[in-house]
């Protein structure tokens, strides 16, 4: 397929068919914004397989609201502000489900900020990997359900660099201007400790400054942080290499068949993005009904096989395919998967990531 203006996981319904489809469900959901027949969804960016909020709407009856945003930051900025105005007393745009990180569904639980669910309502909950009943940020799934799960790494060209490059490609001056880390602050961080031999989960002030002054270095030579548009560039040859989720990576591949993925040595990240239903939802129910039908696994077979990355269902595995199921890069072998870290919230010491954060913007 040809690239478009922005091909990742956090890209604005820009892949074939998610154009038709926002059409289709965004305006006639408006009109029906009063009954109890709505869903108001939100989720990253070119998230979801084309037809799947169609066959939601058939099965089901209830129409959906779907909505994008670019980054956890920018839900828990619309999540804080819709509850703050509640608390005022004041009208707020509210919506029914979310598709937050591990690391945040941790910390909006600890802020209050996501429902509980009964997972007796889930009737289709023992189609999910045992593993996935038992994740530390939220175990036995009472306020969550798996939407997708993959990695953290480097997609590279293979035609510029014959061995896998690591995290100090974002320190080499041949490469200038053609490659590009993640504009997540976690993501990033992770890259330039792990580059360091530190935890991504590291409290310490000296070695997150370290890691700042690593990341101020690494902007000197990157074209810059993005998490939106840089497959565009790794798809046309424009980067030679990026700080990439697996399935963008992939997504670009398509386009791009020299395009590779690598999980650094020194280190790299898995992540779990779920659905959680936020604090005062106007249709929880109607959300948990969206949980049950995910969970069916032709519906979570369907949204890996377009989305490039693993949902969790083990029910679904079958179903995949093998071009997915088969692909170490989704599915990347146990041994491997040991070795990967998680993020986690790190409560009050957030603060030291942030403020180092914006040193790095502001250099």
């Amino acid at each position: 397929m040809e690239p478009s203006t922005s091909i990742s996981r956090r890209r604005f319904l820009a892949r074939a068919g998610m154009a038709g489809a926002a059409a289709v469900f965004a305006p006639a959901l408006a009109a029906c914004s009063t009954s109890s027949k709505q869903l108001t969804f939100q989720n990253w960016t070119n998230y979801i397989a084309p037809d799947l909020l169609k066959g939601f709407q058939t099965q089901t009856g209830i129409a959906v609201s779907y909505e994008t945003y670019v980054s956890n930051d920018q839900l828990a900025s619309r999540l804080l502000l819709a509850n703050s105005a509640r608390r005022g007393g004041r009208s707020s745009r509210t919506f029914d489900l979310m598709v937050p990180s591990d690391n945040f569904v941790r910390q909006f639980r600890e802020q209050g900020l996501v429902e509980a669910i009964d997972p007796s309502d889930l009737t289709n909950l023992g189609n999910l990997d045992p593993a996935f009943r038992h994740e530390g940020f939220d175990p036995d799934n009472r306020y969550t359900v798996p939407w997708a799960t993959g990695t953290t790494g480097i997609g590279y060209d293979t035609t510029v660099f014959s061995t896998p490059p690591d995290y100090t490609v974002f320190l080499d001056d041949r490469y200038r201007g053609k490659m590009t880390m993640l504009d997540e602050v976690r993501d990033a961080y992770g890259a330039a400790l792990f580059s360091l031999g530190f935890s991504p989960n590291t409290t310490s002030a000296a070695e997150i400054n370290a890691a700042t002054n690593q990341l101020i270095r690494m902007k000197k030579v990157i074209k810059g942080f993005d998490s939106t548009n840089y497959l565009q560039g790794l798809a046309s040859g424009e980067l030679v290499a990026a700080h990439a989720y697996n399935g963008d990576l992939l997504q670009a591949k398509e386009t791009n068949p020299k395009l590779a993925f690598v999980l650094p040595a020194a280190g790299a990240l898995r992540w779990v993005d779920s659905l959680a239903v936020p604090v005062h939802a106007p249709s929880p129910a109607n959300a948990v009904t969206f949980m049950n039908y995910y969970l069916q696994a032709k519906v979570s077979a369907s949204n890996s096989n377009f989305i490039r990355y693993d949902t969790g269902n083990q029910a679904a595995l079958p179903l995949l395919d093998p071009a997915v199921r088969d692909n170490p890069v989704i599915f990347p072998p146990a041994a491997e998967l040991a070795k990967l870290q998680f993020t986690v919230d790190l409560g009050g010491d957030e603060r030291l990531y942030t403020e180092g954060w914006r040193k790095v913007q502001k250099s």
